[in-house]
């Protein structure tokens, strides 16, 4: 990757959510069957994944964590290393050794600039874990931060035994998941690009059709309409309790479709008025040169 490249332009993304299988060919070429464009790994910048990925015309975006970034910075070796593999499209990142979903404002700030400053040209992208929007009332005012993704990447996938209690697919999730994000829609600047996670797996015991997929986009539409990307968590590793889109062919035929375009777009929805976090002065950072996961195996997010 090139820093001296020119600055970002965003696209529009239609990626999957891999957590292992990033190096196997199989998986690359399943992924682009699907009619994807990117793919995102849980997994740190690899050059054998960025060439599958270049080779299948997929757009590659690794994880670093706010630790990775910050050593971007101190060892020149490491910074070398990551700015020598091609095909890097950009990056997401987040603090992995909290509870997901807290990264502070200032370590999204100090990310997100190292991270522009290295690479203006890379897609830089935070994910915005939604259960907490609801069971902690301080976490939208510390943490919530759009200035600091390219892309606003909410997630929470509603039909599992979720962190805020089971759901089937028969039951009103659509209403929890609208609620979710009604909370996030007022703090989200207008213009600012979403890119919806959604659920991509069914858990044992909570079986799922292949009308979920669609279902989950029809409720981010009402809240944003024109919204041109997705993600899909996630591919599987082929263990239990969960099955992913590489042991699930409904799931697959589902994501294909939306991939392609294909659904209509409901009417918005009005979201409930929230006030908004007020932005203090920008933090001066001195001498400048990511599952998403809220998950039902006990560790939430962008990733199980």
């Amino acid at each position: 990757m090139d820093a001296r490249a020119p600055i970002a332009v965003l696209w529009a993304m239609r990626a999957v959510v891999l957590t292992v299988g990033e190096e196997d060919p199989n998986v690359i070429a399943g992924v682009r069957a699907l009619g994807a464009d990117t793919v995102v790994t849980t997994a740190r910048p690899s050059l054998a994944a960025a060439k599958l990925a270049e080779a299948a015309g997929l757009r590659y975006i690794p994880f670093l964590s706010t630790a990775d970034v910050d050593r971007l910075l101190t060892d020149s070796g490491y910074r070398a290393a990551v700015s020598a593999i091609p095909g890097i499209a950009g990056f997401h990142y987040m603090n992995d050794q909290i509870v997901e979903g807290y990264t502070s404002a200032f370590e999204q700030e100090r990310a997100y600039t190292i991270l522009k400053s290295l690479f203006p040209a890379a897609i830089v992208i935070h994910p915005t874990r939604l259960d907490l929007l609801a069971t902690d009332p301080t976490f939208a005012d510390l943490c919530v931060r759009p200035e600091f993704t390219d892309f606003v990447a909410p997630y929470f996938y509603p039909v599992a035994s979720t962190v805020l209690g089971p759901q089937q697919e028969d039951d009103p999730w659509e209403e929890r998941l609208a609620y979710l994000l009604g909370l996030l829609q007022p703090r989200i600047p207008s213009g600012k690009p979403v890119l919806p996670v959604l659920q991509a797996f069914e858990q044992d015991g909570y079986p799922v059709g292949p009308d979920l997929a669609s279902r989950q986009l029809d409720v981010y539409r009402e809240f944003w309409p024109d919204v041109a990307n997705i993600a899909a968590f996630w591919w599987g590793d082929g263990t239990a309790p969960l099955r992913g889109l590489g042991e699930r062919p409904a799931l697959r035929s589902a994501f294909r479709r939306l991939f392609a375009g294909l659904l209509p777009r409901p009417a918005p929805r009005p979201a409930p008025e929230r006030p908004r976090a007020v932005a203090g002065p920008a933090t001066v950072l001195p001498r400048f040169p990511s599952a998403w996961r809220v998950c039902p195996r006990g560790s939430c997010g962008f990733f199980p």
